[in-house]
């Protein structure tokens, strides 16, 4: 699910509310906190009837029929749960049930006889009323005009299922359950659920009843409800193992725009067969949603915004975020709320993964460094700290740690484990816990079983840690051995938002001479620092670390190969380029390392070094290469905020040749204010850049 208002809204909270940014950390434990009520009753069907959708009123009418089994010894009661309507009468096997109430949400209902374990009952419960609204004015069973919805989960609500919002239900990541779904709407409108239509039928008094069947099983928040007045545009794929009817419900205006809007969805959904299995629901469907409320991956039925039927391109980021949580979220479902980067961390990927299948890898790399640049820059703002990804509090739950570091993690497995493994390994899990719940610790150790390698020091670093590591490459020792050379690389590891070192690290290593030779190894090392020997054909004259930015750690990056003399716009490294002179094809490296600097001593008393950040430069420079650097400063939060303090003070940008050397004054020419602007450097040479600040006192006594 996605949504761009809630986001918003949580930035701005949390800026105003999180004076000190907090470091959580939670025990490496599964650990369910309160029981679920599908730990003594298991739903296997629910036949859920509403018969009147009252769009004036706002209110709904129904009846719920659900086939519920018992999991444990003699029950005497059932619990269920039902969000603010009044439940007007309860039968179990037909018999109606006077014994019952409701309050605070849950359905207690007293049987006549006890039930045994194994033992099957029908419970059908009759009710009404005004529906719920998730406070966050997300979630729940929303009415807009001509338009009425549920949306299955809400974001203050915890727990945040909202199955209850429509239907009484055991509303939990575990359950699931078949569906057959009967709305009752007015001639012209249409009605819409996950699965297939199984019938509509005309009652006569300009009213219709519309049955949608699910042939597989979902927890309640899956399940749907839409109606409205719709245009329906049906199309057919060819998926691995079956022709799949996809349907677009749209407003009647928007008819032409949709084969615009979803022009690539086949070539998407081939992308994700191929990756991840067959598609696994039994159509592919979108229905557009009102009032912006964003899009929910109710299963077969998207809730899509019509504000996303553009007739082009331009959010096809968006219905494919949806359409991947079919694999991560629909068929294998999240354990608990807990576990909730496993939905959307993954579907945050697979905004990059889809990119790559369709606009090459490149787009793929471009994507997740953009959405690399935003997490390393202001999740711990709008989340109000650094967390890890499993145990996230209930009130992030769909904050940006999960979504936007959950993708990144992703990012970092996929390298860490190689693709063969990886989409081996994940298409496989998703094949073992089809149309079930998994949790963190099951995704662990089945890739570790899947693919040999213990997952442990990964999960323990990127998964049950908050932060992250940045890696570097310190220095190289090179020596002449035989008719190659024989290179001493030292790596080291900083970390930023947490204080525990990622052990069992692989980080790829790129050699590279004058003649553009390349060799690309691998060092695998723990804690702070690492070494490894390596032996080349070649003298190498650059030495570059995670080049093709398999590793989503503190650092964003970016080369390119320049052949002529124009502007370099380094996106997300805070740095451009300005070629005044080339002979030959340079290859020009910048990385923005989102961590302190090695604070040596400084050449000149008085200056304080930036505590946050400072940039590599380094690649392969021709004879008579000549370039300007100009690096972006702002006294904003995670950028230069602590450094530019005080206006007297005079803003300094510092160079050295790397690892061990002194940090110098460099000459540079500032545009802007003190607080927000430009430093650019006339010579720009390979080594490291930071920035600092001469105290006005040392500038008087000067």
């Amino acid at each position: 699910m996605t949504k761009p208002f809630l986001i918003a809204f949580l930035t701005i909270f949390f800026l105003l509310n999180s004076q000190n940014i907090v470091f959580a950390q939670f025990p490496l434990k599964e650990n369910r906190k309160t029981a679920l009520y599908s730990d003594t009753i298991e739903a296997i069907h629910y036949g859920i009837h509403l018969t009147d959708i009252n769009l004036t009123n706002k209110t709904i009418q129904g009846y719920t029929e659900a086939k519920l089994v018992s999991r444990t010894g003699k029950l005497s009661a059932i619990k269920l749960e039902l969000a603010r309507l009044s439940v007007d009468s309860v039968f179990i096997n037909s018999v109606k049930i006077k014994a019952f109430s409701l309050s605070n949400n849950k359905l207690a209902i007293k049987l006549n006889a006890q039930i045994n374990s194994g033992d099957t009952i029908l419970a059908a419960i009759y009710y009404h009323g005004h529906t719920f609204v998730d406070p966050s004015g997300w979630g729940g069973f929303h009415f807009s005009g001509d338009y009425a919805l549920n949306l299955g989960v809400g974001f203050d609500a915890i727990p945040h299922n909202l199955g209850k919002a429509w239907f009484p239900c055991i509303d939990d990541f575990h359950d699931r359950a078949l569906y057959d779904v009967y709305l009752t709407v007015a001639n012209d409108k249409k009605a819409i659920s996950g699965g297939t239509l199984v019938d509509v039928t005309n009652h006569g008094n300009n009213t219709s009843t519309w049955h949608w069947k699910t042939e597989h099983t979902l927890p309640t928040y899956l399940i749907s409800a839409t109606t409205g007045k719709y245009e329906l545009v049906a199309d057919t794929f060819n998926g691995l193992k079956a022709r799949i009817p996809i349907t677009y419900y749209c407003k009647p205006e928007d008819l032409k725009k949709t084969a615009g809007t979803f022009v690539n969805m086949k070539n998407i959904l081939r992308i994700f067969e191929n990756h991840f299995g067959p598609y696994p629901f039994e159509r592919v469907g979108y229905t557009g949603t009102p009032g912006g409320l964003g899009a929910m991956e109710h299963a077969s039925n998207v809730s899509y915004p019509f504000s996303a039927w553009t007739g082009n391109t331009e959010r096809e980021w968006w219905y494919t975020h949806e359409l991947s949580h079919m694999w991560f979220g629909d068929k294998v479902t999240c354990a608990s709320a807990e576990d909730m980067w496993l939905n959307e961390g993954w579907a945050v990927w697979c905004e990059s993964l889809y990119r790559e299948g369709i606009y090459r890898k490149q787009a793929y790399r471009d994507n997740m460094r953009s959405k690399l640049k935003g997490v390393l820059q202001t999740t711990a703002i709008t989340d109000g700290g650094y967390f890890a990804l499993y145990g996230i509090p209930q009130t992030i739950t769909y904050g940006s740690t999960v979504y936007q570091k959950g993708g990144q993690v992703v990012h970092t497995l996929r390298g860490y484990l190689g693709d063969s493994l990886f989409f081996g390994g994940v298409k496989a899990y998703l094949q073992k816990y089809a149309y079930n719940y998994a949790s963190t610790y099951d995704l662990r150790d089945f890739l570790s079983s899947y693919s040999g390698i213990d997952l442990k020091p990964f999960f323990d670093a990127w998964v049950f840690a908050p932060g992250f590591p940045h890696f570097s490459i310190d220095s190289s020792v090179i020596v002449k051995s035989g008719s190659g050379y024989d290179v001493k690389v030292f790596v080291s590891q900083k970390l930023k938002g947490t204080t525990q070192y990622a052990n069992a690290n692989h980080l790829e290593i790129t050699f590279m001479d004058n003649s553009w030779q390349k060799n690309i190894d691998t060092i695998v090392f723990s804690g702070a620092v690492g070494h490894k020997t390596f032996h080349l054909p070649f003298f190498p004259t650059t030495v570059m670390a995670d080049m093709d930015e398999k590793i989503s750690d503190a650092t964003t990056d970016q080369f390119k190969i320049i052949k002529s003399t124009d502007e370099y716009d380094y996106k997300q490294t805070f740095c451009k380029l300005q070629v005044e002179k080339i002979a030959d094809s340079a290859l020009v490296r910048i990385t923005h390392n989102w961590v302190a600097p090695d604070s040596l001593n400084l050449l000149q008393p008085g200056i304080r070094i930036s505590d946050s950040r400072y940039w590599t430069v380094e690649g392969i420079f021709p004879n008579g290469f000549k370039a300007k650097g100009e690096f972006t400063y702002k006294a904003t939060e995670n950028l230069d905020k602590t450094l530019l303090t005080d206006p007297k003070d005079s803003l300094v940008m510092l160079y050295r040749t790397g690892a061990g050397s002194i940090w110098a004054k460099t000459p540079f020419i500032r545009k802007g204010s003190w607080a927000e602007g430009t430093i650019t450097v006339n010579k720009l040479q390979k080594g490291e850049y930071t920035l600092g600040v001469l105290n006005s006192k040392y500038m008087d006594k000067k």
